[in-house]
């Protein structure tokens, strides 16, 4: 027979899933809405009260660069080190790059092809919000919601901005008023979905109904620590 020992296996896991969290310079609050639990749950393995269940083992390998193995067994965490989080950045970077690059082509090919029109530079004017927009793409994907806050509140006051420059109309400035309303409303949006007082009414994600329907899906060992309680009593 194969001997278990719960116990060990949670503690290990705890250890893994501490050790490449901070390999990938994430709080816990971070990873848990990167899986769409709670910090609480996280909190949670990392203390050996709990492990995850198969599922959400498979997206932190995945998040974490590594594989599920690594993450159920102590050999191979020292071993490793996972840096998915500095992949992600670049490549962000790399997008918002693009963005200026496909600016000053337009810019190049205008200036060449029609060197009378003067409003050639306008195109670094649009690339302001559409590199807004390509952040808050990959925020939403990768990165903390307040970098999503930012980028979104970007694109609010960029489009303004850019509006307003290209547009050169009467009473055009109060497209600023615009913008301070929408700002105003994406101020309440982030504290509807990130402070406690609004915890109660805030809009739970589809997939948090989906993989964080009760705290004993996270415990699957628990259950079978019972059992052995039980079978304990009845010897």
């Amino acid at each position: 027979m194969i001997e278990r020992d719960d116990e060990k296996l949670r503690q290990t896991i705890a250890a893994n899933i501490v050790y490449y969290r901070k390999q990938c310079n994430l709080t816990q609050d971070e990873l848990a809405e990167m899986i769409y639990y709670s910090g609480k749950s996280v909190s949670k393995w990392e203390r050996g009260e709990g492990v995850p269940d198969i599922y959400v083992l498979v997206m932190l390998a995945e998040i974490f660069g590594v594989t599920v193995n690594d993450l159920i067994c102590e050999k191979h965490r020292k071993h490793r080190r996972a840096q998915p989080q500095l992949k992600r950045s670049i490549i962000t970077l790399m997008s918002l790059g693009l963005v200026w690059l496909v600016a000053t082509l337009t810019y190049f090919f205008l200036r060449v092809a029609a060197p009378q029109l003067s409003g050639a530079w306008l195109a670094f004017i649009v690339a302001v919000p559409v590199t807004f927009i390509v952040a808050t793409v990959f925020t939403s994907l990768w990165h903390p919601k307040l970098l999503r806050f930012i980028c979104i509140s970007g694109i609010v006051w960029s489009t303004a901005m850019a509006l307003h420059v290209i547009f050169r109309i009467e009473n055009m400035f109060l497209i600023y008023v615009v913008a301070g309303i929408l700002q105003l409303l994406i101020v309440l949006w982030y504290l509807l979905e990130n402070t406690e007082l609004f915890a109660g009414i805030a809009p739970k994600k589809r997939k948090m109904r989906r993989l964080d329907s009760s705290e004993a899906a996270s415990e699957p060992i628990d259950g079978g620590e019972a059992a052995e309680k039980t079978d304990n009593e009845e010897e």
